[in-house]
């Protein structure tokens, strides 16, 4: 992965943080953006030198990736900074409880734009890139309840449902130079209403998986990596990665 450099959307936590240390730990120069994360993704940088090679280049660069003047910007900096990108990583999102009594119109609007205006605008932008270079590999992070409905979660469903659909129309617009993978993780990371502080809600959630754990941000990195540089003959592809939990 020496002569790839991977753009990862909201890269400063979580999913997106992971499969940059990931890319980055198998040789990829790595790119990330941040909106109000900034101190977060600067300690990502760090992160990211200390287990590169050392010949790798690492930069972090502030996008509202749902703003399409934001998304042309963003192209332009990583373009100058990098010379080239070959991989993208849309990653960015946001996940709100949303009970149907109390959903709103900025509910949905909210959701739409972060969720799957984001990637839409990336892979529009990027995938230009992509064609032009004559190569380029594309990943969305969806989830498995863009498969399957959630209570109390309806526009984040909707949205990530969009970005299945996204993954699937892209992958016959940009084939045979680019490819378009997808994946759909179950509980990897725990809501942050709840981390640490809410055993009887962890165990509620652990209980809907077969495999009868939480997956963790490794294995989404590892197979992001996969997806990402591994066969040429994978595109189109909606890849769960939660433990049979779509199946309960």
């Amino acid at each position: 992965m020496e002569q790839e450099t991977v753009l990862i959307s909201g890269g400063a936590k979580r999913l997106g943080r992971a499969i940059a240390l990931n890319c980055a730990q198998f040789g990829a120069n790595v790119a990330i953006t941040y909106r109000t994360s900034e101190d977060e993704a600067q300690q990502v940088i760090e992160e990211l030198h200390e287990v590169g090679t050392g010949a790798q280049r690492f930069a972090a660069f502030k996008a509202d990736v749902s703003r399409g003047e934001d998304v042309e910007k963003l192209a332009d900096e990583v373009l100058q900074t990098f010379g080239a990108v070959t991989a993208l990583v849309n990653n960015a999102a946001i996940f709100r409880r949303t009970p149907f009594e109390a959903m709103t119109e900025s509910d949905f609007d909210d959701h739409i734009a972060a969720n799957l205006k984001g990637p839409y605008l990336m892979s529009k932008t990027f995938g230009e890139i992509f064609l032009n270079q004559g190569r380029g590999s594309i990943l969305n992070i969806a989830d498995i309840y863009g498969l399957r409905p959630l209570k109390n979660y309806i526009p984040y469903c909707i949205s990530k449902a969009g970005v299945v659909m996204l993954t699937e129309a892209l992958a016959k617009a940009l084939a045979p130079q680019v490819r378009v993978n997808c994946i759909c993780p179950g509980t990897i990371l725990l809501p942050s209403e709840v981390q640490g502080d809410n055993e009887d809600e962890e165990e509620t959630l652990v209980a809907r998986i077969p495999m009868e754990r939480l997956g963790t941000p490794e294995e989404i990195a590892e197979t992001a990596r996969f997806l990402l540089f591994g066969p040429g003959f994978i595109t189109g592809a909606v890849l769960p990665v939660d433990g049979a939990q779509r199946l309960k």
